[in-house]
């Protein structure tokens, strides 16, 4: 499974900037009417996105957004058709405009006090303003699409396109930041670290114009534990209890449908071919990580082990040999 999404930001920029107000109406508040007008465009866009129809996808587009597109377009609906292939869509959230002048900024305020509260901004180039936040129905990770219409005369068409990651397994970025925060006030250094590193790949789903009400606490909290993890393990990291000294060199969150689970990547001075030697190490290899780095095998149902005779330098092939430590509620069970 892709961890994280490329994200486009199609957008029109202007430098001008007028006076007005706006009115704004969000979901059940909305005339059912507009609402049935802008489903049977998020039809066409969404059966165009899933069948890779980049000329369906443009169709749609206002003069002024098909005048800045480029052949990233095609890439990016191609990652989506790929990646996100489904039937069906719900929406997140969706936005009706109302402003007494173009030009002017708009901002959509989801909430102010919950986890997942979040705030849209641009700039209305148009007197009505509709905004859809679509997501593909899936089973693990959710992209968002965020359509931004604008009404010329009697038509709808989109002055705005992006998309993003906005959930993996089923958390977005806040979620894993309430995680990232229950490991630390444990002690978990290494979990925190892990967590937040996952909020941080979802947390833009549509761009600088989307914002979390909470993402500034998340990267504050990024950069905290970040900077008290390398300032306690500067990796390499040799574990000298081990004879071998083999050397710790990544830490990451691994992907499982259980959720995200801690891989230990680390430099072995023994030959991957000599598995039977290998496997010796790496039992005191989870000893003594389970030590070091406290509370990276606590509540896992699994934790990954890669070693490696040399640091990958992403030029060359470099081999690995993989434990699987599986992990019961009390104690670990086996390694494969």
């Amino acid at each position: 499974m892709r961890k994280i999404l490329l994200i486009i930001v199609t957008t029109v920029v202007f430098q001008s900037c007028n006076f007005g107000s706006s009115g704004t109406q969000k979901n059940e508040s909305i005339e059912a009417s507009k609402i049935q007008e802008i489903k049977v465009l998020n039809d066409k866009l969404f059966k165009a996105i899933m069948s890779n129809d980049i000329p369906g996808v443009k169709a749609l587009f206002s003069d002024k957004l098909l005048t800045i597109v480029n052949s990233d377009l095609d890439k990016l609906v191609g990652t989506m058709s790929n990646n996100y292939p489904s039937k069906s869509y719900t929406i997140l959230d969706q936005y009706y405009v109302s402003n007494t002048a173009v030009d002017i900024p708009n901002t959509l305020i989801s909430g102010v006090s919950g986890d997942n509260d979040y705030i849209i901004n641009y700039k209305a180039l148009n007197k009505e303003m509709f905004t859809v936040l679509l997501m593909p129905t899936t089973t693990h990770n959710d992209a968002l699409i965020t359509v931004i219409y604008g009404k010329y005369g009697n038509e709808w068409k989109i002055n705005i396109l992006q998309f993003g990651q906005y959930t993996l397994l089923k958390k977005t970025a806040p979620d894993y930041f309430k995680l990232a925060q229950e490991s630390y006030k444990k002690g978990y250094l290494i979990d925190a670290v892990n967590y937040i590193t996952v909020a941080k790949q979802c947390l833009n789903p549509a761009g600088e114009s989307f914002k979390y009400q909470k993402e500034q606490e998340i990267s504050n909290f990024y950069d905290k534990v970040l900077g008290e993890a390398k300032a306690k393990f500067i990796l390499p990291f040799t574990l000298d209890n081990i004879e071998s000294k083999p050397k710790v060199f990544r830490i990451f969150p691994q992907m499982t449908k259980d959720g995200f689970m801690p891989e230990i990547c680390y430099v072995s001075n023994i030959k991957l071919a000599d598995t039977v030697a290998l496997k010796a190490e790496n039992e005191k290899v989870k000893i003594e990580v389970a030590k070091t780095f406290y509370g990276i095998d606590k509540g896992k149902s699994k934790v990954f082990y890669g070693a490696y005779n040399e640091i990958p330098d992403g030029k060359k092939e470099v081999m690995q040999y993989r434990f699987i430590e599986v992990i019961s509620k009390g104690k670990s069970i086996k390694t494969k």
